[in-house]
């Protein structure tokens, strides 16, 4: 098919390969409809294209349950020794995508990855890992992908969304054909082609199809065109028709010989325009040929046509256990099924594709039924729940580990109990049931808690792991000392037993503990653990930097919180941590509220909020949500309701302080009290006071500021201050913790002229209308001659007086750029661009860009 009507796209699809060749590397991701032409439009740029660059394409298979990394399989042997070991044995995803990135910008390379509709966990993994590295190479990546059947909560949409946002990637759509497209391949032959575009729909396959056909009367569906392409035939070509139907994707050349594929079937097919030969082997010329040869093929041909596939493929090397999957489901081999299926979800969970990896482990456990021996249904179980629970679906986590320690129970076995009811306590307490997870740990401890002289080391270190946990949940309810104590006992044993795993657990779940406490140097001493961890970062350090930037926020260390958030948030995508990802998101969007970013804080909250995620992140995201809407209109919509809920099943008071300070702060904007006024003031003085000075003081400014008196030690210094009636000093700390929401109320508080001013005019700036209007009502009451008037749009807009250009250089500030970039981006000098960026600073009053991008978000400069 020659290409119509594509100049546009392949003028984009240029201008970015341009760019990779002169060093600047990027992606380009082709849509359109099945049929639209995507495939033929990629191989005819590259084919135009291409240099010196190496040229690799994969693909994705229409499997049930994906293959992992199944386009980089097909092109492993164009990689270098190492890429190739690493993709064959590695057990960790980022040593894998790292092997392949090394390998990739080695020399220019286009790595195309076909079919992405039908990619695996893994696959989409890689794509964005290399997405976020591709700049500074000389590799481009090109994705294709049927639009069609990427719906609203398709894997893709994430991947999606990072191609948006990346100003090294694009998205180029293939459209259907015009009528004076089709006009034009109609040329001289017999047919009109208003009808020709009319039954296709512009579908270029469909249009190509039809005009290829040369019997007689066109035919009205493609179907028929297809098959009509199969008119004389033999037994062999018909043979391997029917094989290529069940083939996932193409057929390997390596397995033709044993399938018994001949010479002339693959000549008759290729003449008949029914096949192509592509670096996977062969395959169907498009898949609307295999879905049209599948409607014919005889019933009862299929598990036979599977086995053969089965029996070939066991005669390689290296057979790939999705693979077989798919063929024994095919075969109905239930016993193959299962072997195969659970060596597929072991190898899947290896590279990170959890939710293949979760498929996998069903088809294991499905097949096997009652059949299976107690022992292994029982460890297919607990891996299936912890990789239910690593893609966020715990309330399947928690039934699978319940069917587990059926089967522990009956097998007598307290060690498995044990481990089962660790395993619990974890997925209850991520599911918002704390009472329920302190039940199972203390469980778990009781029933191994005599082991000491039973000399089975293997009872002791899972003892040791259910300590760790233990001071884990107590850590989370501020009970320091205890939490200490249990940490001496597992150290112990991960010391006695050398068990390095139980020693990273006791290191992170300490550093969080000193961290609570105060300790100024633990911070940096856990970060450096973290440093120190695996390039594969597993659920044990994403727990730790998930901590750690938890406490960050709540210690207002935001700088800190910032840049950790900023490297952690990316990192949980990479290795497919969800469970992670959405709890950081959620305590993002907790610090973007704090330092007045509202917009970007109600984004953070509604990603999570709007999502499948653990209850475990949706604290914050719901308080969040419901205090912007309070602090804008006056009314949060239930959603301060909402996180209390959520904050009391977890009776930690690092949770329900600030929600206690948010129902007292709705009361105080409403005027009308709040029934639970007398339990947060009694919560007050109820909790702990190392670890929470900022999370009591900001409840007790809020009862304060409400009228409810209390009485109240060792919180933090601007509370202090507050509390004392020294409103002034409070404003400004708050102001140089850049919390400007805090600063706005307490100056609003001082009375002095000059600060009232200014706190109305931050308020303003906020978008904190209900609470500007209540604090101007609460002034005119107060007696204040001179209330400042709202602020104009306008004005609030470039209250700094940037010009019109400065504010166009603030807004790519905002996306990292560097000044050279800068330039680039907006064709002027360097030399300019730094007189604008200087100029910018200054009339910001700020030193850094960053800082200069958070005072313009919170002057209403940036939205």
């Amino acid at each position: 098919m020659r290409l119509t009507e594509r100049e546009n796209e392949y003028r984009e699809l240029a201008a970015r390969a341009g760019e990779a060749r002169g060093g600047r590397g990027g992606a380009v991701l082709v849509s359109g409809e099945s049929g639209g032409g995507k495939t033929a439009f990629v191989e005819s740029f590259i084919e135009s294209w291409r240099d010196d660059e190496r040229v690799l394409w994969g693909a994705c298979d229409p499997l049930s349950t994906p293959r992992p990394l199944g386009p980089l399989h097909d092109v492993a042997d164009r990689f270098g020794p190492t890429a190739r070991a690493v993709l064959r044995d590695g057990n960790q995803p980022f040593d894998i995508f790292a092997a392949v990135f090394d390998d990739l910008k080695e020399q220019p390379s286009i790595l195309v990855i076909d079919d992405l509709h039908w990619a695996d966990q893994a696959t989409i993994d890689i794509f964005r890992f290399l997405l976020r590295r591709v700049q500074h190479t000389n590799l481009l990546l090109i994705g294709l992908a049927r639009d069609d059947e990427v719906g609203v909560t398709h894997p893709l949409r994430g991947l999606l969304g990072d191609v948006a946002r990346s100003p090294h990637a694009l998205s180029v759509t293939v459209p259907p054909l015009t009528l004076d497209a089709v006009t034009s391949l109609v040329g001289q032959r017999s047919v009109d082609p208003g009808w020709l575009h009319r039954v296709t729909g512009g579908n270029a396959f469909f249009v190509c199809e039809m005009l290829d056909h040369r019997t007689g009367d066109l035919p009205t569906t493609v179907r028929d065109a297809i098959l009509a392409r199969t008119a004389g035939l033999d037994v062999a070509a018909w043979d391997l028709l029917n094989l290529l139907t069940c083939a996932p994707g193409a057929i390997a050349d390596n397995l033709l010989t044993d399938l018994g594929v001949t010479l002339p079937a693959l000549r008759a097919l290729d003449d008949a325009k029914l096949i192509k030969r592509n670096d996977r082997g062969v395959a169907f010329r498009h898949d609307l040929c295999r879905i049209a040869v599948t409607s014919v093929i005889p019933p009862g041909a299929e598990p036979a046509l599977h086995r053969r596939f089965i029996d070939a493929h066991y005669k390689t090397p290296h057979p790939d256990p999705a693979v077989i999957t798919h063929h024994a489901l095919g075969a109905g081999d239930r016993a193959l099924i299962t072997e195969a299926a659970a060596d597929a979800g072991r190898a899947a969970a290896r590279t990170g594709a959890h939710t293949q990896a979760t498929e996998f482990f069903k088809i294991a456990l499905d097949s096997g039924g009652a059949k299976l021996v107690s022992e292994v249904e029982a460890e297919l179980l607990e891996l299936l729940a912890a990789e239910y629970y690593l893609t966020d679906q715990l309330a399947d986590a928690i039934a699978a580990c319940k069917r587990a320690m059926t089967l522990h129970e009956a097998m007598r076995s307290d060690l498995g109990v044990s481990a089962i009811h660790n395993a619990l306590a974890k997925y209850e307490y991520y599911n918002s049931n704390r009472t329920v997870a302190d039940d199972h740990i203390a469980a778990a401890i009781a029933l191994l808690d005599g082991s000491a002289g039973s000399g089975q080391p293997s009872r002791l270190v899972q003892l040791g792991h259910n300590f760790a946990f233990q001071a884990f949940l107590a850590v989370q309810s501020t009970q320091l000392d205890f939490a200490k104590r249990l940490l001496e006992e597992a150290r112990d044993i991960a010391a006695k037993f050398g068990d390095s795993v139980l020693q990273v657990r006791v290191e992170l779940v300490e550093g969080i503990c000193a961290v609570v406490s105060g300790q100024q140097i633990a911070r940096e001493e856990l970060l450096e653990l973290l440093r120190a961890g695996p390039s594969q970062i597993d659920e044990i350090y994403s727990s730790g930097y998930t901590n750690l930037s938890y406490f960050d926020v709540e210690q207002r260390n935001l700088d800190a919180a910032t840049d950790l958030l900023d490297f952690c948030i990316p990192l949980m995508v990479e290795h497919d941590l969800p469970v992670c990802h959405v709890v950081q998101l959620g305590a993002r969007s907790r610090l973007k509220l704090l330092v007045g970013d509202w917009n970007r804080a109600l984004a953070d909250a509604d990603s999570v909020l709007g999502r499948r995620s653990a209850p475990l992140a949706r604290t914050w995201p719901l308080l969040i949500r419901g205090l912007v809407t309070l602090r804008r209109i006056g009314d949060d919509d239930g959603g301060i309701d909402d996180a209390w809920r959520l904050a009391c099943r977890y009776g930690e008071p690092v949770r329900m302080l600030p929600v206690a300070a948010a129902i007292v702060e709705k009361s105080w904007l409403s005027g009308v009290p709040d029934p639970r006024l007398d339990e947060c003031r009694a919560l007050l003085n109820s909790v702990p006071v190392t670890g929470l000075e900022w999370a009591r003081g900001e409840l007790a400014l809020w009862l304060c500021r409400a009228g409810v008196p209390v009485v109240v030690e060792t919180v933090a210094p601007p509370y202090r201050l507050y509390l004392n009636g020294d409103f002034e000093a409070a404003a400004d700390l708050f102001e140089r913790l850049s919390t400007p929401y805090d600063a706005a109320l307490a100056m609003a508080e001082s009375r002095k002229p000059a600060l009232v001013r200014r706190a109305v005019d931050m308020l303003d700036r906020l978008g904190a209308d209900a609470v500007a209007a209540k604090v101007r009502y609460d002034l005119r009451l107060q007696g204040t001659h001179t209330v400042p008037a709202p602020r104009r749009a306008t004005t609030l807009a470039n209250s700094a007086g940037l010009t019109t250009r400065q504010i166009e250089v603030l807004q790519l500030l905002e996306n990292g750029l560097t000044n050279a970039e800068l330039a680039e981006r907006l064709f002027l000098s360097v030399k300019t661009v730094d007189h604008h960026v200087s100029a910018i600073l200054a009339k910001l009053q700020v030193t850094k860009r960053r800082d200069a991008v958070r005072r313009a978000k919170e002057s209403g400069i940036l939205l």
